[in-house]
């Protein structure tokens, strides 16, 4: 069952996946939590990385939802950009809920 996400541990939330991220990607990629809305229940971050446009950059923005739901976060990726110069990407993810652990 899915419940509202405490605003008060989204924070927490995201970066403790984003620390787990970070263990499992790095150095490849690096991801680094920019802002928690709390109005708007959504996570922006930033990745950065040895970018080249055949290794998958799309993949690790991806991956940080499935690191959310390895949690127990239901998000849902709502937009991103890659900057293939500056070798970054920055997303915005929007959390649904999470899933309460039976």
């Amino acid at each position: 069952m899915f419940g509202l996400v405490a605003m008060k541990n989204l924070r927490i939330l995201a970066e403790e996946v984003a620390k787990i991220y970070n263990e499992k990607r790095a150095p490849e990629a690096n991801l680094e939590i920019i802002n928690v809305d709390e109005t708007s229940s959504s996570v922006l971050v930033r990745i950065t990385g040895s970018f080249c446009r055949t290794c998958g950059v799309d993949d690790w923005i991806v991956d940080y939802q499935y690191e959310l739901k390895e949690k127990g976060i239901d998000a849902k990726l709502e937009d991103y950009y890659i900057d293939y110069e500056k070798e970054e990407a920055i997303a915005k993810f929007v959390v649904l809920g999470t899933k309460e652990n039976d």
